[in-house]
């Protein structure tokens, strides 16, 4: 067994231990509706500031526009896999708490399916919850602690194709799709135990909201080369307003012990049928590239680039419609994202014997600020952060493959010192596989 196929066998293996018990998220405001929406960046796009809808390039998968599969190099498979972690330190007031999330980001496959098409499929996370803060109330008597939790997430299984109507040397028109099949499970539980007694008597309250549906996206960009130096792209992403398909669970349990769930009394449980309407989320971008004039160092030449990416996207909101249940409304977001990036060798392969560790590295930069659905008092939550990341390209044997790092500084509050605020690290681990030129993944071989 070569060392590519190893290092995929590995890589599959850990991440699907992660995925299987992944701590989702850390946030209060997860326990809001379906759970907070997946931000839509991979490392790649994370460390330019979260531009998803211009970021064209064969040698990555960009699943968030699935315009940009029919741009993929021809014969090079792409194997795409994310970790995303996050330290958080969380302030009201004079209390404190630092939180930690890790959680499986993607899994995809894309190839080249002709000179102007494209496939992919996989797994993307849609949305996440994951929460747990609690406080003690004195009785005069004794003490009752109140807990509250969350967890669970929902995930997109996702397959898409893209067509270039228009695909020569200077222009590049594409059109994708993703069609998928959303499923999962979010709850929020409530849980009151009374202290310093023998059995931790108690109640708990579940809500679990499930939903099943088919789900889908569209996707498309124009590329224009100007001149030997200059190119300019153009891309759309558009999630339209859709109806997801579930039910929500209302629990309700007692117990003489409330940590021993095989012994819970239960009070009543209701399972109402219904849906989830998510509202139409749309991103438009705009992304330049300029290619320096070529430096000659002793027997080689230099072709550095450097690409200047920005984009805004929005999101119209979702709200619930279940019988005999008070429905819930998660209001509009919105997000201004600006990414730099900058390549000191634009052909890596044709130097790759002379270069030294620093030129064959990709340099990242960028910044957000986004608008959260979740206010307090009427001021609304922000998220904003500088972002950061190198790319790391494995040259090994001609093969496409990268590793990516994206890292982030930032924070999430209303501006106002009694509310709650995050200051956090974030981290995303990227990976992408792709055989050498010496050992094509699905190749068609003859017989003279």
């Amino acid at each position: 067994m070569n060392l590519m196929r190893y290092s995929l066998t590995l890589a599959l293996g850990i991440l699907t231990q992660i995925s299987i018990a992944q701590v989702t998220s850390s946030h209060p405001l997860s326990s809001n509706g379906i759970g907070t929406y997946d931000s839509g960046a991979n490392a790649i796009t994370s460390a330019l500031g979260n531009v998803n809808s211009v970021w064209i390039d064969s040698t990555n998968v960009n699943f968030f526009n699935p315009s940009s599969y029919s741009r993929l190099s021809k014969g090079n498979t792409l194997l795409s896999l994310g970790l995303d972690s996050r330290f958080s330190f969380y302030q009201q007031l004079d209390v404190s708490e630092f939180k930690t999330s890790t959680m499986f980001d993607h899994f995809s496959l894309a190839f080249k399916t002709s000179k102007r098409s494209g496939l992919a499929f996989g797994l993307k996370p849609y949305s996440n919850v994951g929460y747990e803060f609690s406080q003690s109330v004195y009785t005069g008597i004794d003490s009752i602690r109140y807990t509250y939790a969350g967890r669970g997430n929902l995930q997109d299984a996702f397959l898409g194709f893209a067509f270039s109507p228009i695909s020569s040397s200077r222009s590049n028109l594409s059109l994708g799709a993703n069609v998928s099949y959303l499923f999962g499970f979010v709850s929020n539980e409530r849980k009151s135990e009374l202290l310093n007694a023998d059995a931790s008597p108690g109640g708990l309250s579940l809500d679990l909201t499930r939903l099943s549906a088919f789900h889908y996206e569209l996707g498309i960009h124009y590329e224009q080369r100007i001149g030997k130096r200059n190119m300019l792209l153009v891309g759309f992403t558009v999630d339209p307003e859709q109806d997801f398909n579930g039910s929500i669970e209302n629990s309700l349990y007692t117990s003489a012990n409330i940590n021993a769930p095989s012994i819970y009394d239960t009070v009543f449980s209701n399972t109402t049928p219904g849906s989830v309407k998510a509202l139409t989320t749309y991103e438009v971008g705009l992304k330049y590239k300029y290619f320096f004039k070529e430096t000659k160092r002793k027997a080689t030449t230099r072709r550095p680039n450097i690409t200047l990416a920005a984009s805004y996207s929005a999101s119209q909101g979702i709200e619930s419609k279940f019988e005999d249940s008070e429905d819930w409304q998660i209001g509009p977001s919105n997000c201004w994202s600006i990414g730099l990036s900058y390549a000191p060798e634009t052909r890596l392969f044709e130097n790759v014997a002379t270069l030294k560790v620093l030129e064959k590295l990709n340099y990242r930069v960028g910044y957000f600020q986004r608008t959260l659905p979740f206010d307090a008092g009427g001021v609304k939550y922000l998220d904003r952060g500088t972002t950061f990341g190198i790319g790391i390209p494995i040259l090994a044997q001609m093969s496409l493959s990268s590793l990516n790092l994206a890292f982030v500084l930032g924070e999430r509050g209303t501006g106002v010192d009694s509310d709650l605020r995050e200051q956090y690290i974030g981290f995303k681990f990227g990976m992408v596989f792709s055989p050498s030129n010496f050992e094509k993944w699905f190749r068609k071989r003859k017989l003279d």
